[in-house]
């Protein structure tokens, strides 16, 4: 049948017979005790007495100093080349020790000669038109050429010539 039923039932046929019901006591919670963590050691106190300072650091100190008086008047590549470092090596020292190198000094521009540049555009011109006729495209002519796609463009501008891209059409 019905658990719950047979449940009440049989409650009610143990009062029947004189059985009594017992209240049991139920779980009291008791909390953990309060943990104990050890005292903090006291700290240490640091050493007043400096240790003598290690012959490497005084051998970097006089390098780094011969470094910064040569680079007062020198730039980095002529002092890597004095001292045999590398400039890697003296920038990094430059930038720890606070000094910079001098400046190498600017390389005048070369003078351009227009009449043959405009010459040699105009038989670059000459030659892209004959690459054009043959049915070259515009990079293959660049490759023959020995020229990049900026110098490409900047001849077909000037001179106005049609030159046009080669579509691949599927």
């Amino acid at each position: 049948m019905n658990q719950s039923i047979d449940l009440e039932a049989a409650k009610a046929a143990f009062f029947a017979s004189g059985g009594q019901l017992v209240v049991l006591e139920g779980f009291t919670y008791r909390p953990l005790p309060q943990r104990k963590h050890p005292e903090p050691k006291p700290k240490r106190a640091k050493p007043t007495a400096h240790k003598s300072e290690h012959p490497q650091q005084s051998r970097a100190r006089t390098r780094a100093a011969q470094i910064a008086e040569l680079a007062k008047t020198m730039t980095c590549g002529e002092v890597a080349k004095l001292l045999g470092e590398t400039k890697g090596a003296l920038w990094g020292v430059a930038a720890r020790e606070g000094f910079r190198f001098c400046k190498p000094p600017r390389q005048a521009q070369p003078v351009r000669d227009a009449a043959a540049q405009e010459a040699a555009d105009r038989e670059l011109a000459d030659r892209i038109i004959a690459l054009r006729d043959e049915g070259m495209s515009r990079c293959r002519a660049t490759a023959v050429l020995g020229i990049g796609n900026r110098k490409l463009e900047r001849i077909l501008a000037a001179y106005k010539i049609n030159f046009p891209l080669q579509r691949h059409r599927g």
